[in-house]
């Protein structure tokens, strides 16, 4: 994140001191109700080195207080820098947030991005997160919405300028602690998050598996087809071979269902790229293959956080060998792998697909907000609004897959 010309200040510092009413914020002491008062100190820092020393790096090395989920580790933000954050030309707004005493509250990665005229404020996000959310700390006080307007305010006056807000995919709690930015969201997010929890005994969960029985019997003829093989990739050779097979399996896929792949983001495919070292030097990189024979049938691609796994790209090939849902096989074996080393959750992330709902016993709902700070955020978000009701026809739904069959075509041609 290195400075560019015109740039505001590498970092702003604001204060804010506000008593905060008995109906605000507490301290429990001796059965009484004692009022606080808070100052909290907000800076917003555009450089990667000038983050605090508390804020999460990603793997073993993150600080045992911190409540975050992987998407908001510095090692995250890093990779989505030089990937999505250069591709869309985006302003960091790593924001800080400490008590009275310089004791961390929360850290929320921010940015400011523009589109259609506007500058918009969002999570460091772009597609790439499945959790938009900050980092918490424990505070001796109970977080309540008056209590989360105030710091929303004060985070806000501490940034560059902006026209409008758009936070999304924001859950409640993260690892126990309240989400003071999801008690100012004004809706739900428009898909959620689907996740199993793997402190059940393995029995439980075998038996839970949609079709099993069909899919053990696909597995054991493939098994007599040729010696199967489950990998999880330790050296950069196993992860070349296995990223190559799945960005292939991806491209396809997005090809087959007509909708935008990496050929129009190249950025989305230099994010996995260009993580799988990154996020396997940390420690955080999870990558399996499912070969038969010596052909890569299916991939799975993931990040860890503590004994969380998080799913974020699955391959598969297609012809001869969808007939063994290959796909489904790598989930089943990665599942299994992740109970056996004691993994407490495998969460298969954002999107409502039947596939989640039926493999997940649990849901994660998320909310959104939008706040529109200037004539210019009127304006994107009447378009937005308008842009939305035109991809809600039939005439829409109908002709917007033959553009990308057209513009594929021209690329293969040039």
């Amino acid at each position: 994140m290195e400075d560019r010309a015109g740039r505001e200040e590498q970092a702003s510092t604001i204060r804010r001191g506000f008593d905060i009413p008995i109906s605000l914020a507490h301290l429990h002491a001796a059965g009484q109700i004692i009022p606080v008062h808070l100052t909290f100190a907000v800076r917003v820092h555009d450089r990667l080195d000038d983050l605090p020393v508390e804020w999460p790096v990603g793997g073993s090395v993150s600080p045992p207080e911190a409540h975050y989920h992987v998407f908001q580790t510095r090692t995250f933000i890093e990779v989505w820098w030089q990937t999505f954050g250069q591709a869309r030309d985006a302003r960091a707004c790593l924001v800080e947030v400490c008590d009275g005493a310089g004791k961390p509250v929360v850290f929320v990665p921010l940015c400011i991005t523009a589109s259609k005229g506007a500058k918009i404020l969002s999570f460091i996000d772009e597609g790439s997160a499945d959790y938009n959310a900050p980092i918490l700390f424990p505070v001796p006080w109970e977080w309540s919405k008056p209590l989360a307007e105030k710091l929303w305010r004060d985070i806000i006056a501490a940034l560059p300028a902006f026209d409008v807000v758009l936070l999304d995919k924001m859950p409640a709690d993260v690892g126990g602690l309240v989400n003071p930015l999801h008690l100012i969201s004004d809706g739900p997010n428009d898909v959620s998050c689907h996740e199993s929890d793997l402190r059940r005994p393995w029995e439980e969960i075998d038996k839970a598996q949609p079709s099993r029985k069909t899919l053990l019997k696909k597995m054991r003829a493939l098994e007599r087809m040729a010696p199967c093989q489950y990998i999880i990739a330790s050296e950069k050779a196993e992860r070349d071979e296995i990223i190559s097979a799945l960005l292939q399996q991806k491209q396809r896929r997005f090809e087959e269902t007509l909708v935008p792949g990496f050929d129009a983001e190249p950025e989305k495919q230099a994010f996995f790229e260009q993580g799988t070292e990154v996020f396997a030097k940390a420690g955080m990189l999870h990558l399996s293959a499912f070969k038969v024979g010596d052909e890569i049938v299916s991939t799975l691609w993931g990040l860890v956080r503590g004994k969380r796994y998080y799913a974020l790209m699955i391959g598969f090939e297609a012809g001869e060998w969808a007939k063994y849902s290959v796909g489904r096989i790598i989930y089943y074996r990665t599942l299994e792998w992740l109970h056996r080393n004691g993994f407490d959750c495998m969460d298969l992330g954002i999107g409502d697909e039947p596939w989640k709902l039926e493999h997940c016993e649990i849901t994660v709902p998320l909310t959104k907000k939008t706040e529109i700070r200037t004539w210019r955020g009127q304006f994107y978000i009447r378009r937005m609004q308008t842009m939305e009701r035109l991809r809600a026809t039939q005439a829409w739904q109908k002709l917007r897959p033959l553009k990308w069959i057209v513009l594929r075509a021209i690329r293969k041609r040039t």
